[in-house]
């Protein structure tokens, strides 16, 4: 049976300068301590692999100083993986342990880091903070699922139940929502412009509070700010746009997962990253270039 292919998550400027996640199974159904998760660098639009294992790696933020922290939360270990090195043909890694499933990780710089999911220690959720020489336990939220923010002192986490809450630089200020529904998508444009969404569709706020904008047709998973356009991910119905109380589709082909917004428009859909300047005429980068770069390469199951 053909092995399974999958990209997952992808941030950077450009599809031609990026860090993936990437997915390889048996091809017979995803499960995900057994497939292997893949980290890999895309430098002057060739991919080289940095990193592979059998065991869930869930997520991954690049800082601006050009690192990469990816973090863990299947397998026997949770915890953040952080590269020391920039070359691709050389890559170093450094294995954060930490005593919770890391379902994500987002930060502000390299002496603000975030990373949050079930502690293994004790029955509750957990959220640790890295200061750019070690992990400390800070209170979580609740159910994270994602984090966005403009400063060590503005932070927002969405999740489970209708999650908002915002990190002032000393704690978190949980604050009303209107959906029980999961938010999986956060982002924060400027102290009075930010948005997130979820199973439900999008919410807009500010500091003051926040407000149902629009409902969605489908799931949707993702959002973020570009130029002057509230981009969202539809999963399953392609790339949509916030037009007032409305989200009209931007382009179908593109069932996005994952987008990122520092200089182009970056997105990854399980088959593709693309990524665009005006959010509307995309270039493009197939899964069939992970599958050549992997293809020699044998299994780990």
């Amino acid at each position: 049976m053909p092995l399974g292919h999958a990209f997952r998550k992808v941030c950077g400027p450009s599809i031609e300068d990026c860090h993936f996640l990437a997915d390889r199974w048996d091809g017979k159904g995803w499960v995900e301590d057994e497939a292997e998760s893949w980290v890999v660098q895309v430098s002057a639009g060739r991919m080289y692999a940095l990193k592979s294992q059998v065991g869930w790696l869930t997520g991954l933020w690049c800082s601006p100083s050009g690192r990469v922290y990816v973090s863990q939360g299947g397998g026997a270990r949770g915890g953040v993986h952080v590269s020391l090195g920039q070359d691709p043909t050389a890559p170093q890694w450094e294995f954060h342990p930490l005593p919770l499933l890391a379902m994500g990780v987002w930060g502000v710089d390299d002496h603000f880091v975030l990373t949050w999911g079930p502690r293994v220690d004790k029955r509750e959720d957990g959220m640790f903070r890295w200061d750019g020489t070690a992990w400390q336990s800070i209170p979580c939220p609740g159910e994270v699922i994602s984090v966005h923010g403009l400063s060590s002192t503005l932070v927002y986490a969405v999740g489970r139940k209708g999650l908002i809450s915002r990190w002032d630089g000393s704690q978190w200020h949980t604050v009303p929502s209107y959906t029980r529904a999961p938010l999986t998508g956060i982002h924060v444009a400027t102290r009075d412009e930010m948005y997130a969404c979820g199973g439900n569709g999008v919410m807009e706020g500010s500091i003051y509070g926040w407000s149902e904008v629009v409902e969605s047709p489908g799931m949707v998973v993702d959002v973020t700010k570009y130029h002057d356009d509230i981009l969202v991910a539809g999963e399953g119905s392609g790339l949509l746009r916030l037009k007032g109380n409305r989200l009209e589709l931007v382009e179908p082909s593109l069932p996005v997962t994952s987008m990122d917004s520092r200089e182009r428009l970056v997105v990854a859909t399980p088959e593709e990253l693309a990524d665009s300047l005006d959010g509307k005429v995309f270039r493009r980068k197939p899964l069939s270039e992970f599958v050549d770069l992997t293809r020699d390469i044998p299994t780990m199951w």
